[in-house]
């Protein structure tokens, strides 16, 4: 079934025995392929994205069940699908793999030894990640000239004079930033000869490659003069195989490589204006370079539009048999994780179970009522000798569920064959009371099939640890004493480490606190003995301990850092919320996508057992950012609260320009109002913020709304972190501006068909961005409209694509940047007088607020609706002042009554 050339390009594929498939032939565009993304309201959570379309069935083969189907067998549920159009710029795909760049060979133009000039235009999954970006540079036989890349959040050039290994490097005085967007440019010049018996290194950044340009950090001046060297390394741009940084994961747009500063270039490969599909490529550089694709490169137009999984395939036909087609519902997979009840492990366990060389786990979580205590792995449970363990009695390990205190029981547990790596390593969380417990009683005893038959680890008053080595005739072969390792009280971690080293065997004790960045250990040898394999376990032989707690004990024939569990340890407590959100996608196999910095996100509380999606939202929420489903992977998004400060508009709007598809529909409603908020932080205390004056406000109308309350449970480290939460909440609850659910817009009208570059700003945008519409007919507020898009509806058809944005404001998210953005207001000031149309000295009071400082001016104020700027503020009288301002600057004219209201025009907000 095919299409016309002129229909809408679009791509569909499908997943099948391990390769992507191109369905698009099958696809009947007559009933339109309808795609639903993020929040269809202002809801809590974001919805469950979904793509409805159809395919022609005629010849059966997407009937799951017909043996006679060319997929049969292939379509089973939760089957990948991607839709796609292609149209737009290109751009070279960088999935992110070792080899993955462009190449071109060496050339006389290309050996630069004097100022350089190296730009880059990219879209980073991670501007934060390792990154290698380009160079002319290989190791073998000395050919480095140089190379560009980042590297602990800074951009980094290295050179060579020489070619040697001896290299020059500067890096920019600040971390590279990270665009919402995810693409910028960076670049980096290369002064060899200063002037002033130096050379210096100047870092930029751009939105594109084509500028303009801002100076990132300083310039980096270096006593002594310096060359490049004219090396016969080829330009590599993306993964630099000589570095140990991560390959590129993204998008590459441009390159250019400039003799001189500002000079002639000499290698400009434009992904931009490449055909889709090429695997190699000329340059329109002065001497024009021939560029290679290389791993797992390619060059696409592709503006992805969803991916997601086919969750059933229902074969339908009409009454004559001859319509024969397969309606199918693509959900993404926040589908499938919503639905998932299944409760993940604790901190402790989830770190554990993922441990090198584990031969052996028992988590000890067990509930009361547990005969014996349950195996983390295919081999035996502990089982309890004696009656008083008591099972979840002790709940204080913030890695961990409950655990059992023991009481006067004995644990005893059998390890399952394993193979002797002459390495053995025991570890147990431990938990002595305060008070101490029984002197000299085994904690641990570990029975070996080496030449000492068992190790035991012992306690003994005022809070000390000891190893034992015992031989099979009860011969003590070596003992490290009492330890004063001072347990009594701490949650600790306790590790056993035994190393065949030779014909000796090295021992050490350690332990580390919960929360801690270094512990306390004892270490020996043990000569001409061997350490043989973990037979058995047995934890309080002898049940001596009777209010201690020991957990999570584990075996495993691989030696590693007490601290690789530092994190789990701890619960996680103090991850910042875009990267729990980021590795609990990760540990659960699930594609992710970041929208900006996610080390600048909420500190959280330790992660307690719950279900995926609950955590996911609980770090979501309390960063106060955006979960979504990314359009161009199967997987999960995290758009940070940072991201939303101060966006510049991805997609400008004109209504006059007719570059809406429906009228507006502004909304003054009490659908997003909160003005009582309290947040309450998890096992924690809460605190309150409420708007008391104002049109918003708690009291009745009409001097406000009424009450509108809402509380919260969020996932904050502190308490005092709380009080923040609440304010943050009130001030986006109290926004009083209309809303503008729904902006539709359509890409087959003239004003998009003939405007490439805002059809792309459409096509690419994402959940979160700040979308503007200027020039509004009349009877609307002068100012552009400014919304943040939560979500949308997309339609694709034959040959018409239209999009409906679901908004809410953005003004909450114009925050104050120290020294750069944003002047803080009074309050309570009033005009003092009538005012006509064009007076320009304004006479106000300020009875309660702070007086409005005498040293400020250029900034905007509005009364009655009319914004005027002041260029100057009279000295006070009292509590009297006189403002000299522009009127009418957003083009409204008209007198005001004295007692009106002046505010700031966006005054300075506190961001969370």
């Amino acid at each position: 079934m095919g299409f016309p050339e002129d229909v809408l390009p679009l791509l569909a594929e499908l997943y099948l025995d391990g390769s992507w498939v191109d369905v698009t032939s099958h696809v009947y565009r007559r009933d339109m392929v309808r795609i639903t993304r993020g929040r269809s309201s202002e809801s809590d959570h974001v919805d469950r994205s979904t793509c409805a379309l159809t395919f022609d069935n005629r010849d059966g083969r997407y009937s799951p069940r017909n043996p006679a189907g060319q997929y049969y067998g292939l379509l089973s549920r939760n089957t990948p699908i991607r839709v796609a159009v292609e149209r737009g710029p290109s751009y070279l795909e960088l999935p992110g793999a070792t080899g993955d760049k462009i190449t071109c060979p060496d050339a006389a133009a290309l050996g630069i030894t004097g100022d350089l000039d190296v730009r880059i235009d990219c879209t980073l999954l991670d501007w934060h990640a390792v990154s290698d970006l380009a160079c002319k540079w290989v190791a073998t036989g000395d050919q480095r000239s140089w190379a560009l890349y980042i590297n602990a959040n800074v951009l980094v050039l290295d050179w060579s004079p020489t070619g040697s290994s001896t290299t020059l490097q500067s890096w920019t005085t600040v971390p590279v930033p990270f665009p919402p967007s995810g693409r910028q440019a960076l670049r980096a010049t290369l002064d060899v000869n200063n002037g002033a018996s130096g050379h210096t290194v100047t870092f930029y950044r751009a939105d594109t490659i084509d500028g303009p340009w801002e100076q990132l950090g300083d310039p980096v001046v270096t006593a002594g003069t310096t060359s490049v060297f004219d090396s016969l390394a080829g330009l590599e741009v993306g993964d630099i195989a000589v570095f140990a940084g991560d390959a590129t994961a993204g998008k590459l747009h441009a390159f250019e490589l400039r003799s001189g500063i500002g000079g002639t270039v000499v290698a400009n490969p434009d992904l931009r204006i490449q055909t889709p599909g090429a695997t190699s490529f000329a340059d329109t550089a002065s001497s024009p370079n021939t560029w290679t694709l290389e791993g797992g490169t390619s060059i696409s137009n592709r503006r992805w539009r969803f991916h997601g999984e086919v969750s059933s395939w229902p074969p339908r036909w009409d009454l004559t048999g001859q319509d024969a087609h397969v309606p199918i519902e693509v959900a993404g997979v926040l589908r499938r994780v919503s639905r998932d009840g299944t409760v993940l492990g604790s901190a402790l366990y989830r770190g554990i179970i993922n441990a090198p060389g584990l031969i052996a786990y028992w988590p000890m979580e067990d509930v009361q009522g547990s005969t014996s205590l349950a195996p983390a792995m295919a081999h035996g449970p502990l089982s309890i000798i004696g009656s008083g363990l008591e099972l979840a009695a002790f709940d204080a390990f913030v890695a961990s569920s409950p655990l059992p205190v023991l009481g006067d029981a004995e644990l005893r547990g059998n390890v399952p064959a394993y193979t002797d790596t002459g390495v053995t390593q025991i570890r147990f969380l431990l938990a002595v009371p305060a008070a101490g417990d029984g002197n000299d009683q085994g904690v641990v005893t570990v029975y070996t099939t080496g030449s000492v038959r068992r190790w035991e680890v012992h306690y003994g008053t005022g809070g000390t640890l000891g190893l034992r080595a015992v031989a099979g005739d009860g011969t003590t072969l070596a003992d490290t004493g009492d330890i004063a390792f001072a347990v009594d009280g701490q949650r600790l971690l306790v590790a056993v480490e035994l190393v065949q080293d030779g014909a000796d065997i090295d021992y050490v004790l350690v332990t580390v606190e919960e929360g801690a960045t270094v512990g306390s250990s004892t270490s020996g040898t043990l000569a001409s003995h061997t350490v043989g394999k973990v037979g058995s376990i047995i934890v309080n032989p002898a049940g001596g301990l009777t209010g201690t707690t020991v957990g999570h004990l584990s075996v495993q024939n691989a030696l590693t850092t007490v601290f690789d569990l530092g994190s789990q340890l701890n619960g996680w407590r103090s991850e910042a919320a875009g990267r729990r959100i980021q590795r609990l996608c990760e540990e659960e196999g699930l594609g992710f996508r970041a929208v900006g910095d996610l080390d600048a996100t909420a500190r959280l509380g330790a992660q307690r057992p719950d279900t995926l999606i609950a955590l996911l939202r609980a770090a979501a929420d309390t960063d106060a950012g955006m979960l979504f489903e990314p359009r161009d992977v199967l997987g999960l998004g995290y758009r940070t609260r940072e991201s939303l400060y101060n966006q510049v508009s991805r997609l400008a709007l004109d209504y006059e320009q007719h570059e809406l598809a429906e009228a507006l529909a502004p909304v003054d409603d009490d659908q997003s109002i909160v003005n009582d908020v309290t947040a309450t932080r998890e096992g924690g205390s809460s605190a309150r913020a409420v708007q008391e004056t104002g049109a918003l406000s708690v009291q009745p109308p009409p001097a406000g709304v009424g009450r509108y309350p809402q509380e919260m449970t969020l996932a904050v480290e502190y308490d005092l972190d709380l009080f923040d939460q609440a304010a943050w909440r009130l001030h986006v609850g109290t926004v009083d501006e209309a809303r503008y659910p729904q902006l539709a817009i359509n890409f087959a009208h003239e004003s998009f068909a003939g405007d490439t570059g805002l059809t792309d700003d459409a096509l690419l945008l994402e959940v979160g961005d700040r979308v503007t519409v200027a020039n509004l007919p009349p009877e609307m507020p002068p100012e552009a409209i400014s919304q943040l898009v939560q979500g949308c509806v997309e339609e694709l058809g034959n040959f018409e694509h239209s999009m409906v944005l679901n908004c809410s404001p953005a003004s909450p998210y114009e925050v104050a940047v120290y020294d750069v953005q944003g002047r803080y207001e009074s309050y309570g000031t009033v005009t003092a007088e009538a005012l006509d149309s064009t007076e320009t000295a304004v006479d106000i009071d300020t009875p309660t607020g702070p007086l409005w400082s005498t040293l400020a001016s250029g900034f905007d104020v509005m009364i009655g609706g009319e914004r005027m700027t002041v260029s100057a503020v009279g000295a006070a009288t009292g509590t009297a002042q006189t403002l000299t301002v522009v009127r009418s600057v957003n083009g409204i004219v008209k007198a005001h009554q004295s007692g009106a209201e002046v505010r700031m025009f966006r005054p300075a907000i506190y961001a969370l």
